[in-house]
């Protein structure tokens, strides 16, 4: 069950707000960059982001009815902040988090499990 919709209405204005000033620099946080579906205006959301071999995998805690998830999936990708780098991601997928949790550190698979997350999203990322 995703994180209930005012909580993420909350941190949309407050809390995200407060992490995208550290947010891309301090691992895992990262800042994923996307365009707006309809308004092609640029965005920035904080979001955890674990390397994989070939790029990043994304928890989704709200669901996959989430804006900057649309917005990446209508635009086939975005770019990732992540250790002080910017990367484009692209051949974005949606995956069951039970398939990907092994890629996750055990102190975040806690959390998730409380909250039980069904669904992640895999990129690929360009060097």
């Amino acid at each position: 069950m995703p994180i209930p919709k005012v909580v993420a209405v909350f941190n949309k204005y407050v809390t995200n707000r407060f992490t995208l000033l550290f947010a891309g620099r301090l691992p895992p946080l990262a800042v994923v960059i996307h365009r707006g579906r309809n308004s092609g205006r640029r965005y920035r959301t904080p979001i955890m982001a674990f390397p994989t071999e070939t790029g990043f995998v994304f928890a989704l805690t709200y669901g996959r009815n989430v804006d900057w998830v649309k917005n990446l999936m209508t635009s086939d990708g975005g770019s990732l902040e992540s250790n002080g780098d910017e990367v484009p991601i692209h051949g974005i997928r949606f995956v069951k988090y039970a398939d990907m949790k092994e890629l996750f550190p055990f102190w975040f698979r806690i959390p998730l499990g409380i909250i039980s997350v069904e669904d992640c999203i895999f990129v690929e990322a360009s060097t």
